[in-house]
C-alpha cells in the first residue's frame, strides 16, 4: 500500500492518529530513520490527558542538543500507515523549539521496524508498505 508523505529540503512529515485517555488526536510527526525511539513533546502527552508529571521516568536520550531525560508513556492507539499499535511505547520531552516549529513528535525506527518490507519514492513523495 502506498500513502502520502510531506517532504520538503528539510524533513519528512506523516500524520498518526492517537488515542488519549479521553479523546483521539491526528498529531504530526517528523519522521526520523536516525532515531532509535518515537518521542513526543510534553505538550501533546497533556492534550491526551496524560500527566507529565506522573509517567515513568523513561531513558536519557541523546539529540542535537545534548542528553535529554524522559519519560515513558504507553500510548492505547497508535495508527499510522495502515497499522494500528496497541501500547505502543513514546519517549516524552520537553521538545526544543527548533522541532515544535515543524512537528509535536519525532517517529523513530522503533516504529518503522514493526514492517518487513518499506519502500520510499522521494519523486512520487511515497511510502510504500
Amino acid at each position: 500500500m502506498k500513502y502520502k508523505l510531506l517532504i520538503d529540503e528539510r524533513k519528512i512529515l506523516v500524520f498518526a492518529t492517537i488515542k488519549g485517555i479521553n479523546d483521539i488526536r491526528r498529531i504530526k510527526f517528523i519522521l526520523d530513520t536516525g532515531a532509535s525511539k518515537s518521542v513526543i513533546d510534553d505538550s501533546v502527552a497533556t492534550i491526551l490527558g496524560y500527566d507529565f508529571k506522573k509517567l515513568e521516568n523513561g531513558d536519557t536520550l541523546m539529540t542535537a542538543g545534548g542528553a535529554i531525560h524522559s519519560k515513558i508513556l504507553k500510548l492505547p492507539t497508535f495508527s499510522l500507515f495502515g497499522k494500528d499499535i496497541t501500547d505502543f511505547e513514546v519517549n516524552v520531552i520537553n521538545f526544543p523549539l527548533q522541532i515544535t516549529y515543524y512537528a509535536d513528535g519525532v517517529l523513530g525506527m522503533d516504529f518503522l521496524l514493526q514492517f518487513k518490507n518499506i519502500k520510499f519514492n522521494f519523486d512520487e513523495r511515497t511510502i510504500e508498505i
